[in-house]
């Protein structure tokens, strides 16, 4: 392990113990830590090769009783952070400080109690409230510490926290999102867990005790009778479960029968309020949350849920433990279900068959094997079951030794391999060594070299030329050939496997390729500097993918995607060539009320703002639509906005236009065309509507008009005085 990581982890672990409640023994805790740590085989740095297989078939139970221990330790780091101590009063604390904030504690404590609405018995069954209840202790503990008072105000802080319900804490994280912060993301999530698990403990505990009367109530077959429960008025029930009924919701706690054995039990489900997590907490933590609905995803040795679903959520899984920082809390839960269920998946049991009658492995247990084998990246699944899946397709799906031989660490030592970096060298070897670059525009020694590299390739279109290039010069032979009307050689610069069909199948030979070719604007237009950023890189097997970004004025503006294969050099994958705006061209229209309703949708948000980025995208004679419409509603700040201000044309203030701007009485326009033309003398890309004119209102009109644009970067820009 690096040192880096290895202090961060440390320094992880030092922060959840030094938040552990002054009410529990930390030498017993130290103890217990010490005590599994020297167990045997659990080394993360040591690749386990034995062959033994035993399912954890207890994870359900383990993981409640450990979250109630980690849940309420890691709570306390939620107050602490809030609360300086050097700013608490440092003095002696009396009887009456004590009693003073009992009494307070006891008011905190019984609105909770009410909100919940359960009898004392069993409110203070809740962990989460027996905690707080053991933070606020008597006066013999405060005469042992010369700050009394930051000790007395610490455990009230403390009781209050451990008070707060599951429905309070989202709508504190709402308030005070945890985004950016990946490890109090795990602390808050981890004690939200498991005041839920905790609330549906006494929730079963009271639906127990009540069972008769919830066998007693007649539903229709054809209905849930859970479902029915939850909606029912009062007095159909004892009053303590109704009380829970009326109030689980809140807390995203339901009623749910339970598809294996029938019985009604509570159980966390997904709401509104609920979805905050995922919007509010560091993005790494989706499995964490879906683990509070899915869990726990089997009863006894039977999946929960369809096998393509588990599928799906043991990828998400993975997906977590891959990029989250270990912890002592939610970590050991998550992987214990993820190996679990990825266990039951290949391996089957008495009760799951996975293999029919003449043994052959059941067709959706092999869509789902090929799918935990699909990623060509390094991942722990990939690497446990593609050497399987190339077996068993090789026997027809009967047999393979590395099946045989999966162990149930198999997939945890994987997950180490790569949390430690190197699954990837174990997977496919040594990785290229690919560099960040970033080049300056402009660049005269750059475009030397692009214009040297361009003709030695032109020659015979060897790509071996490109070996050892960073992917940058790629993409400049590649913008240079359009430049130089030269489509063949742009052809060959594209991967082989990248170019040779089109969406609908059609196969893109040289030729079709140089037929349907047209100019492009220059991608390095306008450009600052032009970097490939290696972090970026996507891995398929021994097939790389990244991408050269050109930047302009500080933001990456187009982009070009490259990959790299076996033959060791990087070529054009994908790229999109905006075509010159001379190509642009829209057939006669009728300007009918479709195409007002349109340019009204258009002009709402762009005269409120006039951010150009309302017409982004927007063709030309929506524009020239828009330029008219502005003027017959008299808002000329508007128009004004649609005016291009460039080099080379020039164009009045703003004041003076507003105080000279010519009237419209009614829409003038029957019909409109468009056609773009080439560049003129200053550079810029002018286009030209035909307006045919309604001669029967307006006799005196000449029946066609030209309406001159000009293009920029954010789309089409009406000429000032357009007409002329």
């Amino acid at each position: 392990m690096e040192n880096n990581k290895f202090e961060k982890r440390m320094e992880f672990l030092k922060k959840s113990y030094e938040r552990i409640p002054s009410t529990f023994d930390s030498e017993e805790v130290l103890q217990k830590i010490e005590e599994d740590t020297a167990k045997p085989g659990t080394d993360e740095t040591s690749f386990r090769v034995k062959n033994r297989f035993k399912p954890n078939l207890v994870v359900w139970a383990v993981s409640i009783a450990s979250v109630f221990l980690f849940g309420f330790i890691t709570a306390s780091l939620m107050f602490e952070q809030k609360n300086n101590p050097e700013e608490m009063t440092s003095k002696e604390v009396t009887v009456e400080d004590i009693e003073e904030l009992k009494a307070k504690y006891r008011v905190e404590r019984e609105k909770r109690r009410e909100t919940l609405k359960l009898e004392e018995d069993k409110f203070a069954k809740l962990e989460f409230i027996a905690y707080a209840d053991k933070s606020i202790t008597s006066s013999k503990r405060y005469a042992k510490f010369d700050n009394s008072r930051e000790v007395l105000e610490k455990d009230f802080e403390r009781a209050l926290a451990y008070l707060k319900l599951p429905s309070e804490m989202i709508k504190e994280v709402v308030e005070n999102p945890l985004v950016e912060d990946e490890q109090e993301s795990i602390v808050f999530l981890a004690s939200y867990r498991s005041k839920v698990l905790s609330l549906i403990t006494v929730y079963d505990e009271i639906l127990a005790e009540n069972r008769e009367a919830v066998d007693a109530y007649d539903v229709d077959a054809s209905v849930d009778k859970a479902e029915i429960m939850m909606l029912v008025s009062r007095n159909k029930f004892p009053e303590q479960l109704q009380n829970i009924i009326s109030t689980m919701r809140e807390q995203s706690i339901r009623l749910q029968t339970n598809s294996n054995s029938g019985e009604i039990g509570a159980r966390y489900y997904e709401v509104s309020l609920q979805q905050e997590l995922k919007t509010n907490l560091a993005p790494m933590m989706f499995a964490y949350i879906d683990m509070l609905v899915e869990e726990p995803y089997m009863y006894g040795a039977t999946l929960q849920y369809p096998l393509d679903r588990t599928v799906s959520m043991v990828q998400s899984m993975e997906k977590t433990l891959m990029e989250v920082e270990r912890d002592s809390t939610l970590y050991p839960v998550l992987e214990s279900y993820f190996i679990t269920i990825f266990t039951e998946v290949m391996k089957g049991s008495k009760d799951i068959q996975i293999f029919d009658e003449k043994g052959v492995l059941k067709s959706d247990y092999q869509q789902a094997w090929e799918s935990f084998a699909s990623s060509g990246d390094a991942t722990p699944l990939a690497y446990v079951v593609k050497p399987i899946v190339e077996e068993m397709e090789a026997t027809g799906w009967r047999k393979s030794a590395n099946w045989e031989k999966l162990s149930y660490d198999a997939l945890k030592d994987a997950l180490v391999l790569y949390r430690e970096g190197q699954l990837e060298f174990y997977m496919y070897g040594k990785r290229p060594d690919f560099q960040d670059e970033t080049m300056y525009l402009p660049n005269s020694t750059l475009e030397n070299e692009i214009h040297m590299l361009y003709k030695a390739f032109k020659k015979s279109y060897d790509k071996s030329i490109f070996k050892g290039k960073s992917p940058i010069y790629v993409v400049g032979v590649f913008d240079y050939a359009n430049e130089m009307h030269d489509p063949e050689t742009m052809y060959h610069l594209f991967h082989e496997n990248n170019n040779q069909y089109s969406e609908s199948g059609i196969e893109w030979t040289p030729e079709r390729y140089v037929d349907n070719w047209g100019k492009g604007l220059s991608l390095f237009r306008d450009a600052t500097q032009i970097e490939f950023n290696t972090e970026y890189i996507q891995r398929f097997e021994q097939t790389f993918t990244g991408s050269v970004g050109i930047v302009v004025d500080g933001e990456i503006r187009r982009s070009v995607n490259v990959i790299y294969d076996e033959n060791e050099r990087w070529e054009v994958s994908d790229v999109r060539m905006e075509p010159l705006p001379s190509y642009q061209e829209q057939p006669e229209m009728d300007i009918d009320e479709g195409v007002m309703d349109y340019v009204r949708y258009i002009y709402r948000p762009f005269s409120k703002t006039k951010d150009p980025i309302h017409l982004v995208g927007q063709e030309a004679l929506t524009i020239a639509a828009l330029y008219f419409y502005a003027g017959e509603l008299g808002d000329y700040e508007t128009q004004y906005a649609l005016f291009f201000q460039g080099e080379g044309y020039p164009i009045v203030d703003k004041e003076t236009y507003l105080q000279e701007a010519p009237s419209y009485s009614e829409a003038m326009y029957t019909k409109m065309s468009f056609k773009g033309q080439e560049q003129d003398e200053n550079g810029n890309w002018r286009g030209i509507a035909k307006l045919t004119v309604d001669t029967k209102k307006f006799p005196d009109e000449k029946p066609v008009k030209d309406f001159h644009l000009v293009w920029t970067e954010k789309g089409w820009r009406v000429l000032f005085m357009p007409m002329q």
